[in-house]
This record gives C-alpha cells, structure tokens and sequence, in this order.
C-alpha cells in the first residue's frame, strides 16, 4: 500500500507541475495578445482540429488549448486514481474532487 501512495502523491506533484505549467502559458497567451489566434471556433481552432501555422498568434492559442485538454485528463485521472486507493471521506479523495471541479 505504501509504494501506491507514494506514486500517487508523484504523480499529484506532476499533475500540479503541469497545471502551473498550463497556467504559466496561459498568461503568455494573454500578454502576447494571442487570445483571439483560433477566432470564436470551440473546441476546434479557426473550425478545425489542428490549425495550420499561417499565423503565430494562432498556434500559441491552439498549444494552450491543447495543453488545458491534456491537464483536464491528467486530473481525471488523478480523481479516478484517488477514488480508487483511499476511502470514502478521504481529504485526498476530497482535495482531488475539488481539483476536478475547479478545472474550466
């Protein structure tokens, strides 16, 4: 059981590691202005799914789109993960569900 515990807490460390990371890039999205780079189109970017590189604004837009899918799943997993290994009422299983909910 503990070596279970001490990958999941690893694997917490990364997914916070990679939120920051999300969240880093997200800031140089909106100080670069690049914001608007895949127009209104959601999900997809400028209407499809992987834009060609016409503009700099739209592929700095479409990597932080992309990156945020890949954190949304990597915190899934961390929930799933969580669900399974402690039990019900668990802080760690609680502190995960709050991770899911505050993922947008």
């Amino acid at each position: 059981m503990e070596m279970r515990l001490t990958r999941f807490a690893k694997y917490s460390w990364f997914v916070l590691a990679v939120n920051l990371g999300v969240i880093l890039w997200g800031a140089y999205v909106r100080a670069t202005g690049s914001g608007a780079g895949c127009g209104s189109h959601w999900p997809l970017c400028n209407g499809v799914v992987i834009p060609r590189p016409e503009q700099i604004e739209t592929m700095i837009e479409f990597t932080h789109r992309a990156s945020s899918g890949i954190a949304f799943l990597f915190v899934l997993g961390m929930l799933i993960w969580a669900w399974r290994i402690f039990p019900r009422g668990n802080r760690v299983r609680n502190g995960a569900l709050l991770s899911m909910i505050f993922m947008r």
